[in-house]
């Protein structure tokens, strides 16, 4: 039987499963290796802050830590050094005035420190700022402002005056707790100067030789407003900000994996259902010969094993490349590149992963193969049970009725919007498993019918292709699977990103008929009351004032309604008069409401009861409760800055030129961010595409093995249709024509895989999206482009693939 198993192993039937395993497992594995590089990374980037700290004591929230902390600190007999951090908000303009922002974030200010031990950054190039005017810059920000040592910077002081400072250094720097903004590296007076602020978030010591971290620690007792930490603890909680930074990339990648992996595992599967298919005399003889149940069920599971042994070491090898290139990419993901970090666990959990998938995947063919009876060695085939297809019909049913009830209670809102996604993606998983139990039945018709016009345009070889391909619909559908994951998940994803996308400019349009919105480019501020006037002065028919307040977990909102116009579901606009409001039809905050319920609100110990005046599609940037003025002055007495500043241009005027004389009117107010819709729209578009590049890349591994199955499942066919196609020769069937059949055959299942991913993933999608949005109902998009793209790559790919099976045909 070992000789058995080696023999079977030297057939080049198997080269296509191993290099399926292969690629599979370089996937998990260099995800896994990746994660591993990713962490590193950031701990590396993030742990420079807690470089050479025994002790660190902290501020908790606003609060600041008073000199007179790091004196005690220092006085400390265990303590060799110690220094004090600070960290200011400190807004740097760029070469067109407008404030430098990171994810919405303005810059911040650091003190340089007077102990180098304990800086939280490494010297890049010149030297530290010693005396005022003087500054140091992040590589990172000079590097996207276009700045150099010797160059003058501009930041805005605590009076929103402009201030001129002389870069001489460039630093890497992380920053505290994890911020990745512009940081300005100044000495201790100037950024007391320029920000008003006195006091350290965070005072860090170095301890003498022997000193135990934890009892010097024990003996400060800087007050409650202050956290007192080891250095160790202060790096432990550095790695686990790190780590958070990073998961949900790490989960995508996971998910991609197990994508590949199981689109690997029905190629397995078809691989040896072919083979136990074609050796199925050969199995016979064997029982005949001997051969017991459990040898024959050795023999198939061997070859899984060292098949999978074999691609899963390979494939491990590769993976490293893969965490390479991933770990090349990840600064356009906002993580930092690192050297790759290679570990036990990943370099174990791929081979295993692959082991077990392969030989998971080889189970079922080989437990078919042991029922083979010693008679069987006469017969021409093993008909398929009937009551084995029963079972999987009446599984389908099931599986997809407990899959559409699931996507309707999604579709239906139940628990919220990310509980309602997560009801329709798990029931459309289960819709999609019934749709594979059923795909035998089912691909047979749609084979057919895809074959019709080939077959009236091309003849014999169209005719025979259709034929060949509906002939063995198990085998077929099998082959087709793994298209249809890769490409339903394309297309699902492709279609919500579009349908978000459609949907989002739709309600900015509606409710927002403006051309440019006016933020504070500090998060918690406002944009001073008095730009509103000025930008109106400047010649704009509408800068309409924004005014937010919370009520408990409500977001109270006024604003102009001549730059307010969301879609009515009840009521009218018009009906806004104080002691009214207007309120989203249904939301998680207030639920579902209707013209006439009341809304109590209140804040700060005053109370205002309401009327509901209209209800509108869904909140928008206003707010959960849009009321009058009156009202707003009433419960918010103390706010007087805006939240934001909607602004039309005049009818006519050229884009540019207002645009300039925004600009122009704004010069005075730096932390005044303008947001220009068309930008925002571009923005958008701009992060959708490459989500869905990022998609379709991920997902090109599992198409890649896909079509591997293709060519596998064709080249074992050439094969088992030896006979037939020298018959077919021997009635007149050219080269040519043989060819062109397998090519055709090829195409037919890639195109059958492609077109039921894309039915399945479009509405799924849209669905999908439809729940994420609750009360809104979405405006469906379809990326027409991208699918055709899609569904034209994987007919290209399969036709490439079936290149040699068909060549080989033709040779015989």
């Amino acid at each position: 039987m070992l000789r058995t198993v080696i023999a079977g192993l030297r057939v080049r039937r198997l080269v296509p499963t191993l290099v399926a395993v292969v690629l599979a497992v370089a996937f998990v594995a260099g995800t896994l290796i990746y994660r591993d590089t990713a962490e590193a990374a950031l701990y590396d980037e993030y742990a420079r802050a807690a470089r050479n700290v025994g002790v660190a004591v902290t501020a908790r929230g606003d609060a600041r830590l008073a000199p007179s902390t790091l004196d005690a600190v220092r006085a400390d007999g265990g303590v060799a050094g110690a220094d004090g951090r600070m960290a200011e908000r400190l807004p740097l303009l760029d070469r067109r005035g407008r404030v430098v922002t990171d994810l919405g974030e303005p810059g911040y200010g650091i003190n340089a420190g007077t102990d180098p031990r304990l800086r939280p950054f490494d010297l890049h190039s010149g030297r530290l700022p010693q005396r005022a005017g003087e500054a140091a810059l992040d590589t990172r920000t000079a590097g996207r402002i276009g700045v150099a040592a010797g160059d003058e910077v501009t930041v805005v002081d605590a009076s929103e005056a402009r201030q001129t400072l002389r870069i001489v250094g460039l630093v890497d720097v992380t920053g505290f707790g994890g911020r990745r903004s512009s940081s300005v590296v100044l000495t201790e007076p100037e950024l007391t100067r320029l920000t008003g602020a006195a006091g350290y978030r965070e005072v860090v010591a170095a301890l003498r030789p022997g000193a135990d971290a934890a009892t010097v620690r024990d003996r400060l007792d800087p007050g409650p407003d202050a956290r007192r930490r080891t250095g160790q603890q202060l790096r432990e909680d550095l790695a686990r900000e790190s780590s958070g930074q990073i998961g949900g990339l790490l989960v995508g990648l996971g998910l991609f994996a197990l994508v590949a992996l199981l689109v690997a595992g029905f190629v397995i599967v078809n691989t040896f259902t072919i083979l136990m298919a074609q050796r199925l005399r050969e199995t016979a003889l064997l029982r005949c010969v001997g051969a017991g149940r459990g040898q024959v069920f050795t023999l198939v599971v061997s070859e899984a094993a060292l098949v999978g042994l074999a691609g899963s070491l390979l494939g491990t090898a590769l993976g490293v490349l893969v965490a390479l290139a991933l770990s090349r990419l990840s600064p356009l993901l906002g993580v930092p590149a690192g050297d790759v970090v290679l570990t036990a666990a990943p370099l174990l959990a791929g081979p295993a992963l692959g082991l077990l998938v392969t030989v998971g995947s080889a189970v079922t063919p080989a437990l078919r193969a042991t029922r083979v009876r010693p008679v069987a060695a006469l017969r021409a085939a093993v008909p398929e049970s009937g009551a084995l297809r029963r079972l999987t019909l009446v599984l389908a049913v099931v599986v997809a009725g407990a899959g559409t009830a699931l996507t309707v209670l999604g579709v239906r809102g139940h628990g919220g919007p990310l509980a309602s996604m997560a009801l329709v993606m798990l029931g459309g998983t289960g819709v999609f498993a019934a749709l594979l139990l059923l795909t035998p039945r089912l691909v047979g018709p749609v084979v057919r019918a895809l074959g019709w016009l080939p077959g009236r345009l091309f003849g014999v070889p169209a005719k025979m292709a259709t034929a060949n391909a509906a002939r063995n619909p198990a085998r077929t559908a099998a082959t087709t699977a793994t298209l249809l994951i890769g490409v339903a998940l394309m297309a699902g994803g492709g279609t919500v990103a579009a349908t978000v996308s459609r949907t989002a400019e739709a309600q900015l349009n509606t409710a927002f008929p403006v051309d440019y919105l006016l933020t504070p480019s500090v998060p918690g501020d406002g944009v001073p009351a008095a730009v509103a006037g000025e930008v109106r002065a400047a010649g704009f028919p509408v800068a309409a004032p924004v005014r937010q307040g919370k009520a408990g977990d409500l977001l109270v909102g006024t604003v102009d309604p001549e730059a307010y116009s969301p879609k009515v579901t009840a009521g009218r606009l018009a009906d806004l008069r104080p002691g009214t409001a207007i309120v989203p039809a249904a939301s998680d905050a207030l639920g579902a409401r209707r013209v006439g319920s009341r809304i109590d609100l209140e804040a700060g110990g005053r109370r205002l009861s309401l009327t509901v005046a209209a209800t509108v599609q869904s909140s928008s940037l206003v707010g959960d409760v849009v009321v009058t003025g009156a009202d707003f002055a009433a419960l918010f007495p103390d706010v007087h800055d805006d939240a934001l500043v909607l602004v039309r241009a005049a009818p006519g005027q050229p884009a540019t030129a207002a645009r300039a004389r925004l600009d122009d009117t704004l010069a005075a107010h730096p932390l005044v961010q303008v947001a220009d819709l068309a930008e925002i729209r571009d923005e958008r578009d701009a992060t959708i595409g490459q989500i869905v590049a990022i998609i379709a890349a991920l997902l090109g591994f599992a198409l890649v093995i896909a079509v591997i199955g293709i060519a596998n499942t064709l080249s074992l066919s050439v094969l088992e249709r030896a006979r037939e196609t020298a018959l077919v020769r021997a009635l007149g069937l050219t080269r040519g024509q043989l060819r062109a059949t397998l090519l055709i055959e090829a195409l037919l299942m890639a195109l059958a895989g492609a077109l039921g991913g894309v039915a399945f993933g479009v509405p799924y999608g849209w669905l999908t999206a439809a729940a994420g949005f609750g009360a809104v109902h979405p405006l469906l998009s379809v990326p027409v482009g991208q699918l055709a793209g899609f569904v034209a790559l994987a007919a290209a790919a399969a036709v490439l693939a079936a290149v040699l099976p068909a060549r080989r045909a033709a040779r015989a």
